[in-house]
């Protein structure tokens, strides 16, 4: 019997690292015969390709330019028939099995609050948390916020443009899906395709992080909740838990 699940896995392999090599293994260890699929985006080396399939890792040549948001529609459309998927970069790392969330329609692995805006907000606290208060202050990392929009005008304007290939709106305020990482039932992913989604296509690193701003919204107006998550609070989480680790590689 085969399995409902599959592990939709984008990829960009330049040769510097094993991320990709490392994430299939770490969902083998925690899952018993997973189907994983790994959508290659139009990688300068493709010398992982063997070794995954060696290892049973379905690995598809897609010359995918996109970045994860085409990898994930590429994905989906092949591989349709499941009823659970898992949209994941490889860059990240398991340290659990996390079927029993599947009980859920929709879990993020992180999310963060945004509104129609560019940068981060911190809320004041009240008299109560003064020193609590004093502490943020004087706090070095100035990316840690409350609730975080946009980087800049230019990403506000292009998801005002992509937003209208489809029959979702650009609105106050949502929450926003970190990465976007998350795994959902199939049923999340049709809907989107129904009122266009699939048509919005990211072609540089700029525009895929509005996505994760994109896909926030589209869950949204469906009614799926980004808050129940498996990490939480992108800025106020550490990205290594007991659950999931995301690794930065700091690539283009």
């Amino acid at each position: 019997m085969k399995s409902k699940r599959i592990f939709i896995i984008s990829c960009y392999f330049d040769g510097s690292n094993n991320a990709i090599l490392e994430c299939v293994a770490s969902i083998k260890k925690y899952y018993f015969n997973p189907k994983i699929v790994v959508v290659d985006s139009n990688s300068p080396n493709k010398t992982y390709f063997d070794k995954l399939r060696k290892n049973n890792v379905i690995v598809l040549d897609s010359k995918n330019k996109n970045y994860d948001t085409g990898a994930y529609w590429i994905g989906f459309k092949k591989f349709s028939k499941y009823k659970y998927f898992y949209f994941l970069q490889d860059s990240v790392k398991f340290k659990a099995n996390l079927s029993r969330f599947e009980q859920n329609t929709l879990n993020t692995f992180r999310y963060f609050l945004s509104a129609n805006i560019v940068g981060g907000v911190s809320f004041k606290k009240t008299k109560k948390n003064i020193s609590r208060k004093v502490t943020d202050i004087f706090k070095k990392d100035k990316k840690i916020h409350d609730l975080y929009g946009f980087n800049n005008k230019r990403e506000i304007k292009w998801a005002k443009r992509q937003l209208k290939k489809t029959k979702f709106f650009l609105p106050l305020s949502w929450v926003s899906v970190f990465g976007p990482i998350f795994m959902c039932k199939k049923l999340v992913m049709t809907k989107l395709k129904k009122k266009n989604f699939h048509k919005i296509l990211p072609t540089n690193k700029e525009q895929q992080m509005c996505m994760e701003r994109l896909f926030g919204i589209a869950f949204q107006q469906e009614g799926f909740d980004c808050t129940k998550s498996i990490q939480g609070d992108n800025f106020k989480k550490p990205y290594k838990t007991s659950n999931f680790e995301k690794i930065f590689l700091k690539r283009k």
